[in-house]
């Protein structure tokens, strides 16, 4: 990602006055907004990643609401990362399958227990979960719902092998996004310096 970042700075210094122009041309993109919002998503993926480490090296602790800060900004970096990446893949016209990124356990265990609500659905398929403080501390992610719509849920794992599974789906969509912002770039002229 940083290499990545290097490259695209690279090219306001070769693009100069010209910039706008020529990023979106290379690129390939709609409009000047969309870089916006490519490089806004490269820094994501950098400072998101910051969450992500902290996560496998520390332990969650005893203090319940810094294990739920830490639980809640893993799950929000984890999420941010997934919209940064169809972001990315939208505004440069990749063909990527997503599907890894839609369906991997963090999101279900984000949405579940970590989402702008503590409730799921609207209607008849409205329910809720509580999680588990005590496995929280411990470094699990455990909770249950009692309400939901097809019965009993209950849902376990280790908030660090959400985290592995996640850059295991992750990195090969990162790695399409990058070779094809590098790929370009380096058509144009433009190598790291």
């Amino acid at each position: 990602m940083a290499k990545v970042r290097r490259l695209l700075s690279d090219c306001s210094e070769t693009f100069n006055a010209n910039f706008d122009a020529e990023i979106v041309r290379v690129l390939g993109l709609v409009d000047i907004r969309a870089y916006g919002h490519i490089i806004d998503s490269f820094y994501l993926f950098e400072d998101t990643e910051l969450a992500k480490d902290h996560i496998r090296v520390n332990p969650m602790g005893r203090d319940f609401g810094l294990a739920y800060l830490k639980f809640y900004g893993v799950m929000n970096a984890c999420y941010l990362q997934q919209q940064a990446a169809i972001v990315c893949s939208e505004s440069l016209k990749l063909e990527i399958d997503l599907s890894p990124l839609h369906s991997a356990r963090v999101v279900q265990f984000r949405n579940d227990f970590a989402a702008h609500s503590p409730n799921r659905g609207r209607g008849a398929g409205l329910h809720s979960f509580i999680l588990d403080k005590f496995g929280l501390v411990q470094g699990r992610v455990s909770g249950y719902s009692s309400n939901a719509p097809d019965g009993f849920v209950s849902r376990d794992a280790k908030l660090t092998d959400l985290v592995s599974e996640w850059d295991a789906a992750l990195e090969p969509v990162l790695g399409v996004i990058s070779c094809a912002v590098a790929t370009r770039i380096n058509g144009a002229g433009v190598h790291e310096t």
